[in-house]
């Protein structure tokens, strides 16, 4: 076996730092941009309260259909999310938040064949439906991948 000189250990370990900090470069993911949510977005809060916990579940099962087509095919509906109320069974409430109200909610979200296809099931459980629309007051934030 051959000696190695200091010299040729210090090349060695500097090119395995080198060659570890390159793949490591390339190897690391960027990272992602920060979601910047529109100025002033339109939000509804919607709650509906089903006459039995079967209704809400039919009505969960056909909203699931509505929410993959808006998280598919919507990009301006920046939210789309079903909550259960943790007191009545019957009862949730859908907190929909858009990049504006005339094109992606009223244009977009409204005039989409799922929406269409939605309605009519959902009015058929008859809940009772409470609603409210706001603009964002851009103070807070709705998700942490906003901040930056």
């Amino acid at each position: 076996m051959q000696a190695v000189s200091a010299r040729s250990l210090i090349v060695y370990a500097v090119q395995a730092l080198a060659l570890g900090f390159a793949a490591g470069w390339f190897a690391r993911r960027p990272r992602a941009e920060a979601a910047r949510p529109p100025k002033r977005a339109f939000f509804l809060l919607v709650r509906l309260e089903f006459k039995t916990v079967a209704d809400r579940v039919k009505a969960e099962e056909a909203w699931a259909v509505e929410a993959k087509h808006c998280r598919d095919h919507e990009p301006g509906t920046l939210s789309y999310e079903l909550a259960r109320s943790d007191k009545d069974d019957k009862a949730v409430i859908i907190v929909e938040r858009y990049a504006d109200k005339e094109d992606a909610y009223l244009n977009v979200h409204k005039g989409s064949a799922a929406f269409a296809k939605f309605r009519p099931v959902l009015a058929g459980l008859d809940p009772v439906i409470t609603g409210h629309s706001y603009v964002a007051s851009d103070l807070g934030y709705t998700s942490r991948l906003e901040i930056s």
